[in-house]
């Protein structure tokens, strides 16, 4: 039994959706809700609104007996947010109700949030081995210079949202073989895939104003990151154990469908083991290469985080590797989704991406060292524990 000063539920925040759960995420909190008693944890899911009322945050969901029931909202010792987007100051006033007495939501949190994707750019170019792997980057600051970038970087510009996820608003812009003739193409809010073919250079300007103004975005140089004409990339995922210790869970290709842009599954992508789709690629050598960059980067990342965002959980890693096999760190996500990992062909591997979460909460309650989880944590030194621990795994 855990010496726990409250209780032993721990709530998932997740988005209010149409449908029966009605939530968003649910393969992942039923698989939390199942796992759960093997830690000694009790799962409840708090689905969240888009507007809240006063006294909206009343009930949630556990799993039991093979499906989900709607239970009053009870205390809780520690909240896991899996919301994409930030919490309104109601919701995160009502659910302090339900934490112990004294306790704010940044001290029962599971992890902190990482900001968008400009300032943790920003905060990677600090170390210079992953200086090295980053992209070039830049804010598309109005008005946008894309005729001088296009310019620099003629195989196109690639433009994404700093807060945006799985591959929705982002687009290239490139030039045609004929003068005067730019294509841009995409996907939209919806996930939907676009194609504009632009004849007035000033088209294109006030076309990507619209953009800009309605969200931030950051622009990049389009790299060729596909294989037989799909993109792909290299999702690693690292999460903390039991001992609150980063480990490498495993790393999978996402491989996006014909002539898409990107490889996320949510646009119709399709995830392999990597050793294997990477020996097919670049041959044995090569891709032990690139898994061992993966490797050696990945126990770089996360205390560099930490040490300017506050305590983290998990980090999904996005790799990107080009024709000549040059490896690009092309995004981190402090709130992954593991669904490539389904089709890993180590189902320890698939199950150690649930049962992480689980032995990490644990971990911080047995621990007594939950507080401000967006206070900076200091970086371990090379004789640290705190470091990255391999798991011998396959695409690992």
């Amino acid at each position: 039994m855990l010496a726990l000063s409250y209780n032993n539920t721990i709530a998932i925040l997740v988005r209010q959706a149409p449908g029966s759960p009605p939530f968003t995420d649910e393969r992942f909190c039923r698989r939390l809700s199942v796992e759960g008693p093997r830690y000694g944890l009790r799962i409840i899911v708090i689905p969240i609104p888009s507007k809240l009322t006063e006294r909206s945050l009343s009930r949630g969901y556990t799993y039991e007996q093979k499906q989900w029931r709607s239970v009053p909202l009870q205390p809780m010792a520690l909240m896991m947010n899996r919301c994409l987007g930030p919490l309104s100051k109601n919701v995160k006033q009502q659910l302090e109700q339900y934490l112990p007495p004294g306790y704010s939501l940044r001290q029962r949190s599971w992890s902190a949030a990482l900001p968008g994707k400009w300032e943790v750019h920003r905060t990677l170019s600090r170390c210079s081995i992953i200086r090295k792997l980053l992209v070039p980057t830049s804010r598309a600051k109005s008005p946008i210079p894309w005729e001088i970038w296009l310019a620099r970087w003629p195989k196109g510009l690639f433009f994404k949202p700093e807060s945006g996820t799985h591959g929705k608003n982002t687009f290239r812009l490139s030039m045609a073989d004929i003068p005067s003739v730019w294509y841009a193409e995409g996907r939209n809010t919806n996930n939907e895939p676009f194609h504009l073919t632009f004849h007035q250079a000033s088209d294109v300007s006030s076309w990507l104003e619209s953009h800009q103004a309605v969200q931030k975005m950051i622009v990049q140089p389009y790299l060729e990151l596909s294989h037989y004409g799909r993109a792909f990339d290299i999702r690693a995922l690292v999460q903390k154990n039991g001992q609150g210790r980063w480990t490498l869970t495993g790393c999978m290709v996402r491989e996006g469908p014909d002539n898409s842009l990107t490889s996320n599954l949510h646009g119709g992508g399709t995830a392999y083991p990597a050793d294997a789709y990477l020996n097919e690629r670049y041959g044995e050598d090569l891709a032990a290469s690139l898994l061992t960059q993966i490797s050696h980067t990945a126990s770089l990342i996360p205390p560099l985080l930490e040490s300017r965002f506050g305590r983290l959980g998990e980090l999904g890693l996005d790799f990107g590797a080009d024709v000549h096999g040059q490896l690009w760190l092309i995004e981190v996500n402090s709130r992954p989704g593991r669904t490539s990992f389904a089709n890993a062909e180590d189902e320890r591997m698939h199950a150690l991406t649930y049962t992480q979460p689980l032995a990490y909460a644990r971990y911080l309650l047995q621990q007594h060292i939950l507080a401000d989880v967006s206070r900076p944590m200091k970086m371990p030194n090379s004789s640290s524990k705190a470091g990255l621990k391999r798991i011998l795994i396959p695409g690992g």
